[in-house]
């Protein structure tokens, strides 16, 4: 009698895998994100570190980290067909994560809120933004970028399926 060798089911097998890495890149991208927050910078090719604050109100803080809520807004968009899409619905991350121009209105509240804050802590920066006669005031935001298109993750999840796919054929 002859044995003989069953064929693998590749259709099934290739299935399976998508779907494995598709899992795994929602969960390991989204995490590659967050790490931005802890590593102070960006990883695209290469670590990029972000721009200090000018004006430290909270020395020794970490920068975009003054409640967290930026980083726990970043959440999976879309996914599907081959593609997930990342993103946060907070309304100031793009001003954070591309750098820019902001005109800040000057108003009787905010005036008030200067002065509060200048009697607290006892900065000059503060007074002059309570008595200054500009309607606006214009603020430079440097990029701090924290998600986008990154190398780095791309060659990371590349390896991964690398290896899974020599796993699978090994287990053949």
């Amino acid at each position: 009698m002859s044995e003989t060798n069953k064929l693998p089911d590749l259709e099934s097998m290739v299935t399976r895998l998508l779907k494995e890495a598709e899992s795994y890149a929602a969960v390991s991208g989204l995490n590659f994100f967050k790490e931005s927050f802890e590593k102070q910078g960006w990883t695209g090719t290469a670590f990029e570190p972000w721009q200090a604050r000018t004006n430290d109100l909270r020395p020794g803080g970490a920068i975009l980290m003054d409640s967290g809520q930026l980083r726990d807004s970043l959440q999976i968009l879309e996914r599907g067909d081959l593609k997930i899409k990342y993103g946060t619905f907070s309304p100031y991350a793009s001003i954070h994560n591309h750098g820019g121009v902001m005109m800040i209105p000057i108003t009787k509240k905010s005036r008030k809120y200067f002065w509060y804050m200048y009697y607290r802590t006892k900065k000059e920066l503060y007074r002059g933004l309570a008595l200054t006669k500009k309607k606006s005031v214009r603020v430079q935001m440097p990029k701090r970028q924290f998600i986008g298109h990154s190398d780095t993750l791309m060659i990371q999840l590349d390896d991964w399926i690398l290896n899974r796919i020599i796993t699978r054929f090994k287990e053949i």
